[in-house]
Order: structure tokens, then sequence, then C-alpha cells
């Protein structure tokens, strides 16, 4: 029995160290005063090294101990750590999200109404503000990682993403139907090798003056990127269906990637006419409607 109390007060002792230990390290002061930025998406562990790379705390591994037993989660954004600020005090500041910038990304292949909803979630905009001003600008919208200010405007995001694309476009004399091609191969590809061809297919479709019979012109004519049914194709009535409308849609059905964009003004045409994806999401191509039907018997 008295061994038992030596072993229990031994390891009271322990953790009496390591609460002294981790409260020194914790508390040490930070050294010089940044602009301290968690990327969206970013793990705790990242988020330590990075404190710990900038001299803004001295133990990565206490403040990781620190902020899991909180359970704490630490949010996005352009934070300003001053000098005098404990490293519990930089979590405190980065758990409750006292930024000095909001820092977002916007991913490939979102429509307006997607970038409206999740800015007005994060609290930046309120819902429909940025649609109200900025369905014209769809395909423009380029996605890509954004620093806004906390009194950002939806006028302000909406030049701020237009001029993104102005700049990551320039010299590449892009048209409107470039975009509204690179929109709907964004969300048909799933590999970056397929992109080229399936503009190629596009576009070939076009100079034979063939219906594109694109899946995703039909979930956009819907509101939904959700899988669309058989029926779908003529019960969906829109002049984005481009199952019952030859041509181009009016316009783009989302906002696509520059390499999407590239995709379409180099596109590799080779003949074909059809594809489809497998299980894995690679494109088959297929130059006849024979060789198409063949292709899907054999992948499907």
């Amino acid at each position: 029995m008295k061994k038992i109390y030596i072993i229990l007060g031994i390891i009271l002792l322990v953790f009496l160290g390591l609460g002294v230990y981790l409260q020194q390290g914790l508390l040490k002061k930070a050294g010089k005063e940044v602009a301290f930025t968690v990327d969206e998406g970013q793990g705790t562990r990242d988020i330590a090294q990075d404190l710990h790379n900038q001299k803004l705390i001295s133990s990565p591994l206490l403040f990781l101990l620190y902020v899991y037993q909180r359970h704490w989660f630490l949010q996005p954004g352009v934070y300003d750590i001053k000098s005098s600020m404990s490293a519990v005090q930089i979590a405190s500041l980065l758990h409750d999200g006292k930024v000095q910038e909001y820092v977002v990304t916007i991913p490939e292949g979102w429509r307006v109404t997607q970038i409206d909803d999740y800015l007005a979630k994060k609290g930046i905009i309120k819902k429909g503000e940025l649609v109200k001003i900025a369905s014209a600008d769809e395909g423009y919208l380029f996605p890509d990682t954004y620093k806004f200010p906390l009194d950002v405007t939806p006028e302000k995001v909406r030049t701020l993403m237009i001029d993104n694309f102005n700049k990551k476009a320039a010299g590449l004399n892009i048209t409107t139907k470039d975009i509204i091609i690179a929109s709907i191969v964004e969300r048909e590809a799933k590999f970056d090798e397929d992109r080229p061809k399936i503009a190629g297919v596009y576009l070939n479709r076009l100079d034979q003056r063939m219906k594109l019979e694109a899946d995703p012109t039909v979930q956009y004519a819907k509101g939904s990127w959700e899988p669309i049914t058989v029926s779908d194709y003529r019960n969906v009535i829109s002049s984005y269906n481009t199952y019952l409308n030859a041509g181009l849609p009016p316009g783009p059905i989302c906002n696509p990637s520059m390499k999407s964009i590239q995709a379409t003004i180099r596109p590799e045409k080779d003949g074909f006419l059809y594809f489809f994806t497998d299980s894995s999401g690679h494109a088959i191509f297929s130059k006849t409607q024979e060789e198409q039907t063949a292709n899907l018997k054999k992948y499907q």
C-alpha cells in the first residue's frame, strides 16, 4: 500500500511539473510584431510551426497541447500579433477569430450563388448581396485565395475578383466563347490531362453544328450540381440546356480555373465528338456514336 502512495505521489509531481512547464512555455513572450496569416484549411500543427518560425511562440508542441486540450479550432484570417502577447493570448486570438483581414479560398468551378452563400456564412457579406450585383459576371469571378479587409463591401469583392481575372488572363485574348466552353470543361474534367481533349470535343461539335449535350449545363439550369436524371435532358426547359438548344448556352455556367481556360484556347481536337467518364473519373473519348456505345459497354 505504501508503494502505491509513493507511485501516486510521483505521478502527481510529474503532472504538477508538466503543468508548470506548460504554463511557463505558453506564457513566454512573443517576438516581433507581425501580420500573421492563417490560411483556410491549414492544420493546427502547421499553424504552430509557422508561429514558431516567426518567433512568436517558443514551443510548437506546448502550443499544440494547449489548443488540443481545449478542443479549439483556429480561425483563418490575418491577425495583428503584438510583441506583448503570450502564446496563450495568441491561441485565444486565433480561436476567437479576431482578424484584421478575412482570408478565403474560392474553389474552382463555383457559380456566383455558391460564392455568395459561402461569403455570407463567413459573415463577410449578407446573403444575396453578391448575387444582386455580380450575376452578369459569372465566369469572370476568378477562383483564388483572397484577403478581404474587415469592412469589405460586396462591390469591392466583385471588383477584386474581376481584377484578378483580368490580371491572370492578360495577353491571352480570351473571348466570351472561350469562357463559356472553359466553364463547361471545369465542371466536366476530373483530371488535368483530360481538359484539352474535353474542350476539343465541344469545339468539334460546334464546328459540325451538333448540340453540345453537356450535362453540367442542365445542372446549371436546375440550380444544383447534383446528378441529373435521363428525364432532365428533355424536361428541364432552359436556354442553358444544351440537350434542347443548339450552340453555346447564353453564358458561362461557373467560374473556371486558368487550367480550363488554357485548355480551351489550346484544345486537343483530334476528331473526337463524344466522351464519358469511367468509374475513376478519367474521360474516355470516341469519334463516332458507335464507338461511344462500344466504350460504354466496355467501361460501364
